[in-house]
C-alpha cells in the first residue's frame, strides 16, 4: 500500500539514536531510505542479541540497530576513498533529503557539505543534526541525547525534593528529537513543492529539549520565578503522586483535578472518615497536607491489583493509571488491538527469525505506515543502490569491492560478549527474566 512518502529518497548518514529514529519513521510512511553505513568502523563489543546470543554475524543481530534500522536499504562506502566520496554524491543526484548528524564541519571536510552537494542536486534539502546548532557560543561542543535532559533543565524538576536533579532516563530526548526532524524535513519538502527550492535545515537538539520545557521557562520569562523538583508531585494538584499496590514493585497513579474527581476517589476508598476532615476540605488544603494525605492513600492501594485498580477508577472518571514496565506494555490488550506492535521477519543468515517492534502514535486511513522490511544486513543493498538506481555496471561494483570502497563484511568487526542478565538483575539493572517470553507474545 503506498505511504504518504512513498516517491521521496531519503540518504541517512547518522549514527546514534535520534536522527536514525526520524528516518525509520520516514521509512514507515513510504520513503525509500537510503542507509549509508561502513564496513571500516569498528562496530563495538556490546549490544542486546536476540535470546542474548551475538551469533557469528552479531553487527547484523544487535538489537539496537534492528530497531532503529528498521524499512531501510543499507549500503556501505569507505568514505576514506575518492571513489565512494563519488558514489554518494551519485546518490544525493536521485535523492531528495539528506540528514547527518556529524560533528560541525565533517561533513565539509569529506567534501559532503551542503554547498558541495547542493552544486550535485540544487533543490536538495540537508538537515544537519547537531547538539547546539551552527551558531552561538556552544556551537563547537560535542552532545548526546543522554545530555539533554539535563542541559535543558528537564532534571532538575525530575529530582525529589531535598535530593537534587535526577536524570529521568536513557537518552529521553532522542525520540522527541528524531520526530520534530521528521516535522522539519516535511515542512522543507512542502516548501520545495511549492516554490523548486531545497534548503540546509540546521537543527539543534538542545533546543528541542528547551522547548519542552515550556511553562517552566514562561514562569521565568513571565514573573523571574526558577522552579525547582517536586518527584511525582504537582504545583497546586493534590493529591498527585505514585502509590503501591499488590505484588513486587507494583504502582499506580492517581491524581485529582477538581473537587468531583476528589468526590469519586474517596467514593471508591470506601469514603473513609479521615477523607471528612478539614484539613482535606479543599484542594488548597489538600495541597497543603499532601505528605499525610499521600500516605493514607497508599495504605488504601497497597493491597490492590494496580489494573485492576487503575480500570475501577477510571470507570468512575478519576485519573488513574498502572505504573507499567516493559513486559505489561507489551503484553498489554489495549496495545495489541491497537495494532501497535508489528512482526518483522528477518533475513535468514541473521539467525533472528520474527521479531516484535513498537509502530507510530497514529493511524492514516488512506496512506497507512507501516514497516516494510527489516533492517539490511551491512552492505545488503549495495547492488540494488550502485546498480539498479545508478546504473554502475557489475564489473565496476566489483572493483569497488577489491578496492575497498563497499563491502558487506566488516574489516574491524570486533567481538561481542552476551550481557551478563543476572547480575543485571542482581545490580537492579532488571527486575526479572521470563524464559517464555516468545510464547507470550506470540513469536
Amino acid at each position: 500500500m503506498s505511504g504518504a512518502l512513498e516517491g521521496i529518497r531519503v540518504i541517512d548518514s547518522t549514527t546514534m539514536v535520534a536522527m536514525p529514529t526520524a528516518l525509520h519513521i520516514m521509512a514507515d510512511m513510504g520513503a525509500e531510505v537510503i542507509k549509508v553505513d561502513s564496513h571500516t568502523l569498528f562496530r563495538g563489543e556490546g549490544g542486546v542479541f536476540p535470546e542474548n546470543d551475538p551469533g557469528e554475524r552479531h553487527w547484523d543481530r544487535d538489537g539496537s540497530f534492528n530497531t532503529l534500522q528498521r524499512g531501510k536499504v543499507g549500503v556501505t562506502l569507505n568514505l576514506k576513498e575518492d571513489d565512494a566520496v563519488n558514489a554518494f554524491k551519485d546518490i544525493v543526484r536521485v535523492s531528495d533529503v539528506i540528514i547527518e548528524n556529524n560533528r560541525s564541519g565533517t561533513m565539509d571536510r569529506l567534501g559532503l557539505g551542503y554547498d558541495a552537494l547542493r552544486a550535485v542536486k540544487p533543490d536538495l534539502i540537508y538537515l544537519s543534526n547537531t547538539g547546539f546548532g551552527y551558531t552561538g557560543p556552544w556551537r563547537s561542543y560535542a552532545g548526546i541525547g543522554r545530555m539533554f535532559e539535563l542541559t535543558c533543565g528537564l532534571s532538575q524538576f525530575a529530582g525529589y525534593e531535598g535530593e537534587g536533579p535526577r536524570r529521568v532516563g536513557i537518552s529521553f530526548f532522542d525520540q522527541h528529537v528524531g520526530w520534530m526532524a521528521v516535522f522539519a524535513v516535511l515542512a522543507a519538502l512542502h516548501h520545495r513543492d511549492t516554490t523548486g527550492e531545497g534548503q540546509w535545515v540546521d537543527f539543534a537538539m538542545y533546543q528541542i529539549g528547551v522547548s519542552t520545557l515550556g511553562d517552566a521557562v514562561m514562569d521565568y520569562i513571565s514573573n523571574g520565578r526558577s522552579g525547582s523538583s517536586m518527584g511525582n508531585r504537582h504545583k497546586y494538584l493534590s493529591p498527585h503522586g505514585v502509590y503501591q499496590c499488590k505484588g513486587d514493585d507494583r504502582w499506580i497513579a492517581i491524581t485529582t483535578e477538581n473537587d468531583d474527581q476528589w468526590e469519586a476517589l474517596v467514593d471508591q476508598m470506601g469514603s473513609p472518615g479521615w477523607a471528612q476532615e478539614e484539613k482535606f476540605a479543599d484542594p488548597i488544603l489538600r495541597w497543603h497536607n499532601q505528605d499525610e494525605l499521600d500516605q493514607l492513600i497508599g495504605d488504601w492501594t497497597k493491597d490492590k491489583d494496580q489494573a485492576d485498580l487503575a480500570y475501577q477508577l477510571q470507570k468512575t472518571g478519576v485519573p488513574a493509571m498502572a505504573v507499567m514496565d516493559g513486559r505489561d506494555f507489551a503484553l498489554d490488550p489495549h496495545i495489541k488491538e491497537r495494532e501497535f506492535f508489528e512482526r518483522v521477519t528477518h533475513q535468514p543468515e541473521t539467525d533472528i527469525g520474527t521479531r516484535l517492534y513498537f509502530g507510530r502514535p497514529w493511524k492514516m486511513s488512506k496512506t497507512p505506515a507501516y514497516i516494510r522490511r527489516p533492517a539490511p544486513m551491512l552492505g545488503e543493498h549495495n547492488e540494488y543502490v550502485f546498480g539498479d538506481l545508478l546504473g554502475i555496471d557489475q564489473g565496476e561494483i566489483a572493483k569497488m569491492y577489491e578496492t575497498n570502497v563497499i563491502g558487506k563484511d566488516p574489516i574491524n568487526p570486533g567481538s561481542a560478549k552476551p550481557t551478563n542478565l543476572t547480575r543485571q538483575i542482581e545490580q537492579g539493572v532488571g527486575s526479572t527474566i521470563d524464559p517464555d517470553y516468545r510464547q507470550k507474545l506470540g513469536i
